[in-house]
């Protein structure tokens, strides 16, 4: 039994290692990124694409539909690609799909249909990404990553208006989507990625992941749209400029959680106490890395950015604060649906979207731009505090309601 803790224990420190990397990787091509595209644009044509680019993530959020998470947490408990993988890879298809054609009949905008061409390609990185990270292979993955965020910023620098970034983008992509189903035919047993429409079953069972996780990034971006829509092109890339700094420090939670997630799953000796050490590593790390933006903010933002989005510094200072209950509120969720209560999550996701949306719309038009990042802020500490009495209340139970869906599958 030690010897089996040592060797979970082990494997989580270097799974979190790869990931970390992978992470570091993310991050720095991001930043660089969006530090291009900031440069090569001007203000008002960065927070245009900033709330296309909003839109899109929403929508690649919907269209994964919480497959991602499903298959980590299924895979990982079988050790091999089943099936699932391969409906996944369906309905996502689908359901990209479905949202370029609402798009197209709905609301057509131009740069927004060319842009959400990438939902495709991005449906197939998604299915092996998660493979990859589910069986554990942390190093093709990262491999992944450093492809994506070299794609990305060669598309930023080549760059001249919105369009082409854009379509420079969706090329990319699909570059990226090719890489990556190379890489799982060739290092995974057994992994048949063709595209399965017998994905009925997989839907019934993955619509509270899709739920939550739809729930989770239309909270982070709707500070960028509420802006936009009360203050305008400009106003939306200042803010965007200090949120996608905020988000890119991230990066250690996703490596920490993203390794955790497989060994919490299949129940692996010693994760509990994996899980534990993560959350207060974590929680001093972020204390740290926000008094350190709020310190150097003005700093970062002129090196970063320029002098055209000095007003920035002062929003920056604050949703850096953003980091410390983002850490709870992701490591109590990650706890919750190892565990199969996915629909506990989804009640407290749902109750702090409507509370955003209120702290949002009263706070925008009452301070502006200064309100945006107050209400960030007060919405992800209200968050971690309902996903915490949530937990408190929630007895760990078998999830039949799951195990009967997988049946299915």
């Amino acid at each position: 039994m030690a010897l089996i803790q040592v060797e979970t224990s082990s494997s989580i420190r270097r799974n979190s290692l790869w990931l970390l990397l992978a992470r570091l990787t993310a991050y720095g091509s991001s930043i660089l990124f969006v530090i291009l595209t900031a440069r090569r644009l001007n203000v008002e044509a960065f927070g245009q694409f900033t709330v296309i680019a909003a839109l899109v993530m929403v929508a690649n959020t919907f269209t994964t539909f919480g497959t991602d998470t499903f298959l980590i947490r299924e895979i990982a408990k079988a050790q091999q690609v089943t099936s699932v993988a391969a409906r996944a890879l369906g309905l996502q298809l689908a359901l990209s799909c479905l949202w370029w054609l609402a798009i197209l009949f709905l609301h057509p905008n131009p740069l927004l249909l060319l842009y959400s061409l990438a939902l495709f390609p991005l449906a197939l990185l998604s299915v092996a990404s998660a493979l990859l990270r589910a069986l554990e292979r942390m190093d093709l993955f990262w491999s992944l990553s450093l492809a994506n965020g070299f794609v990305q910023i060669t598309a930023a620098f080549f760059s001249e208006d919105v369009w082409t970034l854009c379509a420079s983008l969706v090329l990319g992509q699909i570059l990226i989507a090719c890489l990556g189903l190379w890489i799982c035919t060739s290092y995974l047993p057994r992994s048949n990625l063709f595209p399965s429409m017998d994905f009925y079953p997989l839907l019934r069972a993955v619509w509270p992941f899709a739920a939550i996780m739809t729930l989770s990034v239309l909270s982070q971006r709707l500070g960028i749209l509420f802006v936009f829509a009360i203050e305008g092109d400009v106003a939306t890339g200042l803010f965007s400029s200090a949120a996608r700094l905020v988000e890119g420090l991230k990066f250690g939670h996703f490596a920490v959680l993203g390794a955790l997630m497989p060994a919490l799953s299949r129940g692996a000796a010693n994760s509990r106490n994996g899980f534990r050490v993560g959350l207060g590593g974590m929680l001093g790390l972020s204390i740290l890395m926000a008094g350190g933006v709020m310190l150097f903010a003005h700093l970062l933002i002129h090196f970063l950015f320029g002098q055209e989005y000095m007003s920035a510094a002062g929003l920056l200072s604050v949703l850096s604060w953003i980091l410390v209950p983002y850490t709870i509120s992701a490591f109590v969720s990650i706890d919750l649906v190892a565990r199969g209560r996915e629909h506990a999550v989804l009640k407290a996701m749902l109750f702090s979207l409507l509370l955003f949306l209120g702290l949002y719309f009263v706070m925008i038009n009452k301070y502006g731009l200064y309100g945006a990042a107050c209400a960030a802020l007060v919405g992800e500490i209200s968050q971690a505090a309902i996903l915490i009495w949530v937990a408190r209340r929630t007895t760990q139970v078998s999830p039949s309601h799951l195990d009967n869906a997988n049946e299915t599958i």
